[in-house]
């Protein structure tokens, strides 16, 4: 395959799936509502907003993430590695998953507690790190190309 139908496609999947995290984060925006509502303050109990509001912005940060990231395969011609792609577009969805775990009271931020506190955490050193390999190599890729 071509090196630019190579990246023409990786950039393609990054986008929609940066624009899906961005539209799932509208959905947990509208959701959030409800409970802020008379008829819905049952709803509210036992649920850190704060927590969940974190989840909400991460989604749409990591979301912007990922349409950088097809820019740059773009912007220098890259054909990376699928792994590289997938480990963005996976990390990008699973990172704001420890702040949702927060907002329903399990400390997600410490590898600790039981094993849902273990699992959580795990999530968060699971999908930073693919977050951070994945960039690492574009941006090692990238630089290569510069020049």
């Amino acid at each position: 395959m071509e090196t630019v139908q190579v990246s023409a496609e990786f950039a393609r999947l990054l986008v929609f799936s940066g624009s899906a995290s961005l539209f799932f984060s509208s959905l947990i925006g509208v959701g959030m509502l409800v409970p802020m509502q008379p008829w819905g303050r049952k709803w509210a109990k036992g649920l850190n907003f704060r927590q969940l509001g974190a989840a909400h912005l991460d989604w749409i940060m990591l979301g912007l993430m990922q349409a950088m990231a097809a820019g740059l395969i773009v912007a220098f011609a890259l054909a990376p590695a699928p792994w590289v792609v997938w480990a963005i577009i996976i990390g990008g969805w699973l990172n704001p998953l420890p702040y949702v775990f927060r907002a329903f009271g399990i400390d997600a931020f410490a590898m600790a507690g039981g094993p849902l506190q273990r699992f959580a955490s795990g999530l968060g050193a699971v999908s930073s790190t693919l977050i951070l390999v994945g960039w690492a190599v574009l941006l090692h890729a990238a630089w290569q190309t510069w020049g």
